[in-house]
């Protein structure tokens, strides 16, 4: 659960150091060397490391033939796929970055490469349920990216050596973590075993494109349309909102395995009771979250990161929308996991992701970072609404209704907090003391209604008759 949000707190400490240090149109590129790679890594990874995740988890006997055969299937994918996108590099750099950031392009086909192999990696770990292993795996990373960010800043070097160390950073523990799997989990590579595992993984490969086509698609038209600068901008507060995402993220990877062992135990029906307890977390976290930092974002991001970026904040503020949005969807994909329904998720994430991308090139050519925001509320409002619809038609309601109704204490507090803040800002006073009383106000508060109200993901013998909505 911690190691899933890792990430997201890795990718907002990095802009919290770099993006003063680089300046706005050095750090876009910096942002869009990483989304290209995170686009190359779309057919790089092709969904491999989850289905040999889900293979190993069911064929633990045979580990070692699942691990070689996903393993060779997944460098036959990666491999070719960094090369292409080392060959594009003069190319994106003259569209995205201008000439000076070649080198910064050519280094995205290192990202791909490291990347790919620590994803399979931690991957296999969670199949072979060797948690503790991953969550160290994730940590040394964790503890080398932060290092080549400080490395970078203090010595004065640039964006190409930094790609390089991030790099490092997860190629290096990656492959540690490899050789001990390997090595403990004899066996060979077959032909049934890749078959299987590229069966397994098609319809995953999907959901993922789609997913990486919804999130990541704003950035590389905004510095394709309007420059990096922008792609500065936008990029910070995407990664602020990221980093806020933190809990829901950890709730969403905890709701997997007590979903599944609800319908395991008594199906559909049993299940409600997780989904509205999940549903009702989100939200609360959410209603404290945006409540509080709506009326003070502006201040805070500029206060933190430093005047330059003003506009950063102003499409913080414009983003916390999309935070709100994301907790009632919460639920819907762990929920269509645990009922074996990832073909229902695919399709939603690709209509998702089809929405997002045309409304992406109607709104970003006029509006640039405003139109993507509007297009990434638009589809979420989707992504939620056929979430939400997809779970009630294989059975599973009434969730809504009853979370909701437990959620207007959390509403009432954020009120109050949000007042407050206008008032506070009213006085003139510093963004430091806005941002801890933000802080404050929003942990005593969560707090008191966890207090009241404790957290109750467990599966219940005896739950509630479905009701509709």
């Amino acid at each position: 659960m911690i190691a899933a949000g890792l990430p997201l707190v890795a990718s907002f400490v990095v802009s919290l150091v770099l993006a003063p240090w680089f300046g706005e149109r050095v750090f876009g590129i910096y942002l869009l060397a990483m989304t290209v790679a995170t686009f190359a890594l779309i057919p790089a990874k092709f969904g491999i490391q989850v289905a040999t995740s889900r293979l190993l988890s069911e064929h633990e006997d045979d580990a070692g033939n699942w691990l070689r055969s996903g393993l060779v299937l997944r460098m036959a994918f990666t491999l070719p796929t960094s090369a292409a996108l080392f060959a594009l590099a003069p190319f994106l750099a003259s569209r995205l970055g201008g000439p000076d950031s070649n080198a910064a392009f050519a280094m995205a086909a290192a990202v791909v490469v490291s990347t790919s192999v620590f994803e399979f990696a931690t991957e296999a770990l969670v199949g072979l349920r060797a948690f503790r292993a991953q969550l160290l795996i994730r940590m040394v990373a964790l503890a080398l990216r932060l290092a080549a960010v400080f490395a970078v800043r203090y010595g004065g070097f640039p964006v190409e050596i930094f790609l390089v160390a991030h790099s490092v950073a997860f190629l290096a523990p990656g492959l540690v973590a490899l050789a001990v799997l390997l090595f403990r989990h004899r066996g060979h590579t077959s032909m049934a075993g890749m078959r299987r595992t590229l069966q397994v993984a098609t319809p995953l490969a999907f959901a993922s494109a789609s997913y990486m086509i919804y999130a990541h698609t704003d950035r590389l038209m905004i510095g394709w349309m309007h420059g990096p600068a922008p792609v500065a901008q936008f990029g910070i507060a995407r990664n602020v909102i990221d980093a806020a995402l933190f809990p829901i993220v950890a709730l969403t990877w905890s709701l997997r395995p007590a979903l599944v062992r609800a319908f395991q135990a008594g199906g559909t029906a049993a299940m409600r009771p997780v989904l509205q307890e999940g549903t009702r977390l989100s939200i609360l976290y959410t209603l404290l979250a945006v409540g509080l930092l709506a009326p003070v974002g502006d201040l805070i991001i500029p206060g933190i990161y430093s005047t330059d970026f003003t506009a950063a904040g102003l499409y913080f503020v414009g983003l916390l929308p999309v935070l709100a949005l994301r907790a009632l969807p919460t639920v819907v994909f762990p929920a269509l996991l645990a009922l074996d329904a990832q073909g229902r998720y695919s399709r939603l994430m690709t209509v998702t992701a089809i929405v997002n991308l045309v409304l992406n090139f109607a709104l970003i050519p006029r509006f640039g970072a405003w139109g993507a925001i509007a297009a990434t509320g638009v589809a979420m409002v989707g992504l939620a609404a056929g979430g939400i619809g997809q779970l009630r038609a294989i059975g599973c309601r009434g969730f809504i209704r009853g979370a909701l109704s437990e959620c207007l204490p959390a509403a009432a507090v954020a009120t109050v907090g949000a007042i407050g803040l206008v008032l506070l800002r009213s006085q003139q006073v510093s963004w430091v003391f806005l941002l801890l009383a933000a802080l404050g106000y929003g942990a005593v508060a969560a707090l008191l209604l966890l207090r009241l109200q404790p957290p109750r993901l467990g599966y219940s013998a005896n739950p509630d008759p479905p009701q509709t909505p």
